[in-house]
């Protein structure tokens, strides 16, 4: 089988260009909407940073209660387990 030529005439062309911007135009809403969400995170690390702040002017211990808030992320099972496994080491090297 031989090769099929590309069509090349003024309506293909007018086609691709027709393509074209219109995938510039999908990309740059893209863009912009990454753009947003990561200024909205920005944001949001900002009060997180602002609540840690209060926290520690308050007296809380920071180190510890970002401990706290990784265990409560976690699976209860997972956790658990591990901290059997732990006493269960502390144990044996005592």
């Amino acid at each position: 089988m031989g090769v099929i030529p590309m069509k090349d005439d003024e309506g293909f062309r007018k086609h691709n260009q027709q393509a074209t911007e219109a995938a510039a135009v999908e990309l740059r809403e893209f863009v912009a909407d990454i753009e947003a969400v990561d200024a909205q995170m920005q944001d949001l690390q900002r009060e997180r940073k602002d609540l840690f702040t209060v926290v520690k002017s308050r007296g809380y211990d920071v180190k510890a209660l970002r401990k706290v808030l990784a265990e409560r992320k976690r699976d209860a099972a997972e956790l658990a387990e591990e901290r059997e496994v732990m006493a269960l080491y502390q144990e044996l090297l005592l």
